[in-house]
């Protein structure tokens, strides 16, 4: 008794088509992952700069010049000269 030809082609593509699947379902957890990692850098992102404006903010309201005298180079003179 012999196999029907067309059951051997059916199983010779089988093989490549399962492994194709396998493969898109691990590409789609991957892009998954990925979505997700990105998702989370985007809003820690988002909160740096919201930190970054919070910071400039302060320095620009405050008054850097009050007890801070002026440099004058002939005057003040590292120690090591």
């Amino acid at each position: 008794m012999t196999k029907p030809p067309y059951h051997d082609d059916q199983a010779s593509l089988s093989a490549p088509i399962e492994d194709l699947q396998v493969r898109i379902t691990f590409l789609d957890d991957l892009v998954e992952e990925l979505n997700q990692q990105l998702a989370i850098q985007t809003q820690e992102i988002a909160d740096l700069k919201k930190q970054m404006q919070f910071l400039y903010q302060r320095v620009e309201s405050s008054d850097l010049s009050e007890g801070i005298a002026p440099f004058d180079p002939l005057t003040n003179k590292p120690p090591h000269y």
